[in-house]
């Protein structure tokens, strides 16, 4: 006579098979998790920078050296980063010391982040890049990667914009892709971009 029901291999295959699909599935949902984590805290700092360049901008006499200054409090830095902090581009590739997007000093925030400011045109008009800020908002911690959870925005004359927004749809695909430097990402996560 034969028992109903399932052998001890038939449940134990079943399991490992559920096991080996968990494993397989979860690491990518948990970085998928993360990085969704990170574009909603950019999208967050991008609103509250941008009231933040309103009210810094109502004096209008001031130099844009001057409104540099003027940032800092707002943004609550608390110390200059002492310890060794190297960015790196999407693409893995580290950032050097002749690139634009490379910064000689960076500032902690009081939550921690990281923070440059990099002054490019003194004598800016208009929609001319006056200078240009990065922000880490996930401080030390790695990745330390450019469209993972390094993003940057241009300080404009009168106002700021996120790195990327003159580019087009493809150009921004292809920037914050695994391939790409990741500078973009900073406005494509704006508009509703994914991240692969």
């Amino acid at each position: 006579m034969k028992k109903a029901g399932f052998t001890i291999i038939e449940v134990v295959t079943v399991f490992l098979l559920i096991l080996g699909v968990t494993f397989l599935i979860l690491p990518k949902k948990l970085e998928s998790t993360k990085q969704a984590r990170f574009i909603c805290k950019w999208s967050k700092t991008y609103i509250e920078l941008q009231y933040m360049f309103s009210v810094i901008y109502t004096q209008k006499d001031s130099k844009i050296q001057e409104k540099i200054e003027t940032i800092k409090p707002y943004l609550r830095i608390t110390s200059e980063v002492k310890i060794p902090y190297k960015q790196h581009y999407m693409n893995g590739n580290e950032v050097s010391s002749t690139d634009t997007y490379y910064f000689n000093k960076f500032y902690f925030t009081n939550l921690k982040d990281i923070i440059g400011l990099k002054l490019i045109n003194p004598n800016c008009k208009n929609k001319e890049v006056c200078s240009i800020m990065v922000l880490d908002i996930n401080g030390i911690e790695s990745p330390n990667k450019w469209g993972y959870d390094i993003f940057g925005i241009n300080v404009l004359k009168n106002g700021i914009e996120p790195l990327g927004k003159d580019l087009d749809d493809d150009s921004l695909k292809r920037d914050c892709s695994k391939h790409g430097f990741g500078l973009s990402c900073s406005y494509y996560y704006l508009i509703g971009g994914k991240f692969d």
